[in-house]
């Protein structure tokens, strides 16, 4: 279900692909910072449009759906790195527990062994 792409052409917020695809261009080229900046900037609603970057007319709602869309993405990727975090943090605690047994057990050797 993830994509590696935003799909615009299935936006609700254009009608015209050729137009989407500009527009997703353009917000590409900003980034999703600066495109929070602007959206910020505006009190209209998702049917109105602002001006960003190069482009005069670009529906709000548009922007808003590209900007859920990336931070899906990046939200996505952060759980990822988290769920790998955790793993290799878990690893090396069982590695440690294994070091610290293994420790004990050589010592007790030594000791009954003398």
């Amino acid at each position: 279900m993830k994509t590696d792409r935003f799909p615009y052409e299935t936006s609700r917020w254009s009608n015209l692909p050729e137009q989407a695809k500009r527009w997703f261009e353009e917000l590409e080229t900003l980034g999703p910072q600066n495109v929070r900046a602007r959206l910020a900037q505006t009190d209209a609603g998702s049917a109105g449009t602002i001006a960003i970057g190069e482009m005069q007319v670009l529906t709000i709602g548009f922007a808003q759906e590209w900007l859920a869309w990336h931070d899906q993405k990046r939200d996505a990727l952060e759980a990822e790195r988290h769920s790998q975090h955790v793993f290799w943090t878990r690893f090396a605690a069982w590695a440690a527990t294994v070091a610290a047994a293994s420790a004990v057990i050589v010592c007790a050797w030594t000791i009954f062994h003398k």
